[in-house]
């Protein structure tokens, strides 16, 4: 049948015509990590990662923007919400997209899992100024597909904050069946070109125990500490390098009135993730930084404690 070519050609057009069909899992992140992304623990991020509000905010069943969304997700999609200077910092996203080849399928499975832990040092105030509640920090592992319109985003301001009840834990990690990731006793130092030491003679008590061993700003560069949270369900250890700006200039009771700028400090090392009794010792040569040095903690806050 002379007509049949004609078909199939016909039937092939239309298949490249029609619009790519998106997951339920959308990538983004809180504008405020835009500079700051070593608050995350992740070694990188997407090129294009939208930086938006609307990763605040966004519901189950809200749709989200364009470029939010993802075409295709191999792994597990997740969402992550940070506590720093008082304020949530949210990244959404498919997890293979954010770290190193191999470690997406060796940490992450296909199964849901979440885990938070209790920042009580930090409170958190509502974008309308009348609620105020203490910190949690969490990350949530979500499998694509189902009903909902975006499968990761149940940690939001409304369900971490506007329907958390004071001194008592967000309804959503019940709902969610997050673990409380119980404090661990970890080492605490850190060592700069020549200033501090890489030892174990002091510690903190945190989610999970961290280290970082590298070069910042091209010197040597080690810092043993403890997170809330690890970006991966295991212990884990990562390659990263960022590239962080904050302002530099007098504070609000400087003498002296200039205009602030900008400071650009480099991190290449390793960093890793481990969650029992002092894991990060210097002997088992754990890395991993969540903040840069001690000029960056006063003027970002900490991820580690």
């Amino acid at each position: 049948n002379s007509q049949r070519p004609m078909q199939a050609m016909l039937c092939l057009l239309l298949l490249f015509q029609l619009p790519l069909v998106s997951t339920n899992c959308i990538q983004c992140a809180s504008p405020t990590l835009f500079n700051q992304w070593q608050l995350t623990g992740l070694p990188s991020h997407p090129a294009g990662l939208p930086f938006t509000p609307l990763c605040n905010s966004i519901g189950t069943d809200d749709p989200p923007e364009e470029n939010m969304k993802v075409s295709s997700c191999s792994t597990v999609c997740f969402e992550m919400v940070i506590p720093s200077a008082n304020q949530y910092h949210f990244v959404r996203g498919c997890h293979d997209e954010f770290i190193e080849t191999g470690v997406t399928e060796q940490q992450v499975t296909t199964d849901d899992k979440c885990f938070y832990s209790k920042k009580g040092d930090q409170l958190i105030t509502s974008t309308d100024g009348k609620i105020q509640v203490p910190a949690v920090a969490a990350i949530h592992f979500a499998k694509v597909g189902g009903e909902e319109t975006v499968v990761n985003a149940k940690l939001s301001m409304k369900t971490l904050v506007l329907e958390a009840a004071v001194n008592a834990d967000p309804a959503i990690l019940k709902t969610l069946t997050c673990s409380d990731l119980r404090p661990v006793n970890c080492v605490k130092s850190m060592y700069y070109d020549g200033t501090g030491e890489d030892n174990n003679k002091q510690s903190c008590s945190g989610g999970v125990c961290t280290s970082i061993e590298g070069h910042l700003n091209g010197r040597k560069y080690i810092e043993r500490g403890c997170a809330p949270i690890s970006p991966y369900t295991q212990t884990a250890c990562v390659t990263m390098r960022t590239n962080s700006t904050f302002a530099a200039g007098p504070g609000d009771g400087g003498s002296v009135s200039r205009e602030k700028r900008s400071l650009n400090v480099i991190l290449d090392a390793t960093e890793c993730f481990c969650s029992t009794e002092y894991c990060n010792t210097s002997s088992t040569n754990f890395r991993l930084s969540v903040i840069l040095s001690a000029v960056v903690l006063a003027a970002t806050g900490r991820f580690l404690y």
